[in-house]
């Protein structure tokens, strides 16, 4: 059996209880779904002692909270947002308001990339984003509100049933989903001469061939190259961006950060290595606002909970970003 593939008994024994909840939660009013989840994640702190301590110890090193008291009632925190999450994919296709979702942070961003009087914002962009808030919601809602399409590229799930529950609420007409496979960056590179927006998740540790060593609240990291790469060959703008929860009622805000526009120097590895730098530096940035919905369970430093650091080191199972071979050429 291949390495980190699963069983089929595995496979049944995740999904079963993953769709018994999945199918409570979408009977419950939302509300009430979650209160459910949020006691099942506080329970879920109290006896997954790994995870929970995994978790305060990247608060500390990230140096967000200083005291371990103070780190721990934030990992308490972070778990209560996932909980809801977990509600809000459950119901997306009952709760999901355009209107219920905004657009904050950089003006001139806004100005640029989003729609105005019915017609699509000016510039399409290579969108770098994090498992934060509810990104599950960020492809249907970004689009929406910038009037042209999207595709997103993603690892397929280590449990492919409950992935694909997860999926069909993540697809939508205007949002495309890419595999990351030998065809992956052929769509990417197609998207963007059609004028698409393109998303990756860049937040997860990338291994020594998809990524560049960079720093992360402080702390060494290893980020995807995709989207520098892109960049750098495309001449198109690199966006940061958020989905943070807002309320209690399926309300999110779209955090976007200033544009990340690079241009190239002839050293392709120093170019690479400084846009990844930018894209990460700006999303610290918005994550630092509020640092509860952040996933701070992830693996992302390489000098903490890491046996090692291996050159051929493998990014996580799960990881939604594209790898890093070289891109065909494109027109800027």
């Amino acid at each position: 059996m291949a390495k980190h593939q699963k069983s089929q008994f595995a496979i049944y024994a995740e999904f079963i209880p993953f769709y018994l909840l999945y199918q409570l939660l979408r009977l419950l009013p939302f509300r009430w779904g979650c209160a459910l989840t949020v006691r099942l994640f506080d329970l879920l702190f109290l006896t997954a002692g790994k995870l929970r301590k995994r978790t305060i110890s990247h608060i500390l090193h990230a140096g967000v909270e200083k005291t371990p008291e103070k780190a721990r009632d934030l990992a308490r925190r972070t778990f209560r947002q996932f909980a809801r999450l977990v509600v809000e994919i459950a119901k997306m296709d009952q709760e999901y308001r355009p209107e219920k979702i905004r657009i904050s942070g950089s003006e001139a961003t806004i100005a640029e990339v989003f729609a105005r009087d019915g017609k699509p914002g000016r510039q399409n962009v290579i969108i770098v984003t994090a498992h934060y808030g509810n990104w599950e919601v960020a492809g249907t809602a970004f689009s929406e509100k910038a009037g042209r399409s999207m595709v997103s590229i993603m690892r397929p799930f280590s449990n492919p049933l409950i992935g694909e529950l997860i999926l069909k609420h993540r697809r939508s007409p205007i949002h495309e989903l890419v595999n990351k496979d030998s065809s992956g960056l052929r769509h990417l590179i197609r998207a963007l001469r059609e004028d698409k927006n393109i998303s990756i998740l860049i937040d997860q540790h990338a291994s020594h061939k998809e990524g560049v060593e960079n720093v992360f609240f402080g702390q060494p990291c290893r980020t995807h190259r995709t989207p520098a790469l892109l960049h750098l060959k495309t001449g198109i703008p690199i966006m940061p961006e958020l989905t943070r929860r807002t309320g209690d009622d399926f309300e999110f805000e779209l955090i976007v950060g200033d544009l990340i526009r690079y241009q190239p120097t002839g050293d392709r590895e120093k170019d690479i290595q400084t846009v990844c730098q930018l894209c990460t530096t700006a999303l610290e940035e918005l994550i630092s606002r509020d640092p509860s919905q952040w996933l701070w369970a992830h693996r992302r430093w390489l000098n903490i909970n890491r046996k090692h650091r291996d050159k051929n080191d493998s990014a996580p199972a799960g990881n939604d970003a594209a790898p890093a071979e070289n891109l065909p050429e494109t027109d800027h």
